[in-house]
């Protein structure tokens, strides 16, 4: 079986090297996709040349972007909107609450939901569960048209504002998700890892602030990203997210790291400036 050197191209300057055995690969109709497999992080989805997750860690994120709003709301949600998220890792740790009447997930492109429910479906959640709706579509289009104070959590598990995503980071969109979110509902968004790609905080969370009233920042480790990825997140009511009202615990996500992730750096300040 092939085996080479794969370099993800982090910055000019920098990059990560795995050592791979290639899996699938195809260019679809929104970017190229990649599956390989490495000895020490399992095997990975890689779009557009960046890493995605890998088997190893991916429980990080994926915890963090779901349980971290979850234990923020006053009460468990009832209804939940994914945007993005194809590998089924979100819908996975959403499954875990009984709570959760509905899931409706919008994802733009159909190769990757197939090509992670092929190859990764390890990670995955239950797709044959009755709660869950799964759509092949444009979020940004989806929540721009969709009926006001429709869902009590957002979550949009996208890639970093370059592509498809692009839409997914503008005041138009972040407009329209307060307008989709009833009373206390909240949203959380990925923004990039600042010690590589220090616009995209700032740029996302500016945006943001300009349709919540409040927008906070939290960090999470996840190892194979190279440093610490952000978040940001914001509750129409203008209610802070950083002390948990509920007790979660997965393998990475508990109370304390909860309070902790949200303890930024002061470079990262810096950014905000």
């Amino acid at each position: 079986m092939t085996r080479y050197w794969w370099f993800e191209k982090i910055t000019p300057y920098y990059s990560h090297g795995y050592h791979v055995i290639p899996i699938y690969e195809k260019r679809t109709p929104h970017q190229h996709l990649l599956i390989l497999k490495n000895p020490l992080w399992g095997r990975f989805l890689v779009l557009d040349g960046i890493t995605q997750f890998t088997e190893k860690d991916e429980f990080i994120y994926h915890e963090t972007i779901v349980l971290t709003p979850l234990a923020a709301l006053p009460e468990m949600p009832q209804e939940v909107l994914v945007i993005g998220g194809g590998d089924g890792g979100v819908i996975r740790e959403l499954q875990k609450f009984s709570e959760i009447q509905k899931i409706l997930q919008l994802e733009i492109d159909a190769e990757v939901f197939k090509a992670c429910q092929k190859y990764l479906r390890e990670i995955a959640g239950d797709y044959e569960d009755k709660r869950v709706e799964f759509r092949i579509t444009d979020g940004a289009k989806f929540v721009s048209e969709a009926p006001e104070e429709s869902f009590d959590l957002i979550i949009v598990d996208c890639t970093d504002p370059i592509g498809p995503a692009v839409a997914l980071y503008t005041e138009e969109f972040y407009k329209n998700l307060f307008r989709l979110l009833r009373p206390q509902g909240r949203f959380i968004q990925q923004a990039s890892i600042p010690r590589f790609y220090p616009e995209t905080l700032p740029m996302a969370f500016k945006r943001a602030a300009k349709a919540f009233p409040r927008v906070e920042i939290l960090r999470a480790p996840v190892p194979c990203y190279g440093d610490e990825i952000a978040f940001i997140t914001a509750s129409k009511d203008g209610s802070a997210a950083a002390e948990p009202r509920r007790e979660i615990r997965g393998r990475f996500y508990n109370p304390s790291v909860h309070r902790a992730s949200f303890s930024i750096p002061s470079w990262w300040e810096e950014l905000l400036r």
